[in-house]
């Protein structure tokens, strides 16, 4: 529910823009639209109801100390992908992939979440966009594609089983320093498949990064 009065004419423009790249979106791994309304102070969004909470919220999981087996995060990850090959089919790059925006429907099942952020764009893009830690060599140098969202995707997978981020740092400047250089360590519990699919993944030359459909075929995810 969105006061009116608060918003400026960009900021119901960038609502609109958002309400318009949700309705292409179907997919079981993307979070429903169901409608957009209002009245005379308020507009409305209604969404699905993501009651499974957010990636991390499980219990077992990193609040503990506990990270998820590689055969977890294979099932998340392969779905993320799944869902963003769909956006970006669409022509739309979500932009802001981080644990946050990643949930659990009430069925269970995975679902990526707000896309505030996202751009219904089959061009380069030039605005900085996104979480820090998550970001993309690219959106850093200030022109990207959808690309940016496998690297993001990639940042989260190396969450999910190491527990800890892939780029860590004190500053922002550290942090850009090291996602600039790729300068991430894999953990000696790692498997050479998944080494192999990160490594692909945290390419800092895009074109050569691989797509989500080219993620989903790589050997990790048979093993």
């Amino acid at each position: 529910m969105l006061d009116k009065a608060k918003m400026s004419a960009n900021d119901l423009a960038h609502f609109i823009d958002e309400v318009d790249m949700l309705r292409k979106l179907d997919h079981p791994n993307i979070v429903e639209h169901f409608e957009t309304y209002d009245d005379k102070h308020y507009v409305y969004l209604v969404m699905e109801l993501c009651t499974g909470g957010e990636l991390f919220d499980k219990n077992r999981f990193i609040k503990n100390n506990k990270t998820y087996t590689e055969r977890e995060a294979a099932e998340v990850i392969l779905k993320c992908l799944q869902a963003l090959q769909h956006c970006h089919a669409l022509g739309i790059t979500h932009r802001d992939i981080k644990p946050e925006n990643i949930m659990y429907g009430k069925d269970g099942e995975i679902r990526i979440v707000d896309f505030g952020l996202a751009r219904d764009c089959i061009s380069h893009m030039f605005s900085y966009a996104g979480t820090p830690y998550f970001m993309a060599p690219e959106v850093i140098s200030g022109d990207y594609t959808h690309k940016c969202d496998i690297w993001s995707l990639a940042c989260v997978l190396y969450m999910l089983v190491a527990g800890k981020l892939p780029f860590p740092g004190e500053r922002r400047e550290e942090v850009f320093y090291k996602i600039r250089k790729a300068d991430f360590v894999c953990d000696k519990s790692f498997s050479a498949e998944l080494v192999s699919l990160l490594s692909q993944m945290f390419t800092i030359d895009p074109e050569k990064r691989p797509t989500a459909l080219e993620c989903q075929t790589h050997c990790w995810f048979k093993s």
